[in-house]
């Protein structure tokens, strides 16, 4: 790590942000919004490998974009989920 990407500038104004939060009597604000930060999935993702043909590839895609996931592997783990 350089020197460099510490920014004495940038933690000062940080700081004063933060200092800013508790003293307009956000608090309570702020303390849900770090505790928001640390949550973590319960179950860890996995990465797994299969075979299927284009066309179904496509359809995935396709279904994934009209149904608003991001894709395809969000679409695939919402139906699995749904079993």
């Amino acid at each position: 790590m350089s020197i460099d990407s510490f920014n004495q500038k940038k933690d000062e104004e940080v700081r004063q942000n933060y200092k800013a939060t508790l003293q307009d009597n956000k608090k309570n604000k702020a303390a849900e919004f770090l505790k928001n930060i640390n949550r973590k999935e319960v179950e860890r993702k996995r990465s797994v490998t299969f075979s299927i043909t284009e066309s179904q590839l496509k359809k995935m895609d396709k279904a994934a974009r009209q149904n608003g996931f991001k894709n395809r592997s969000e679409l695939l783990a919402s139906i699995i989920d749904a079993i």
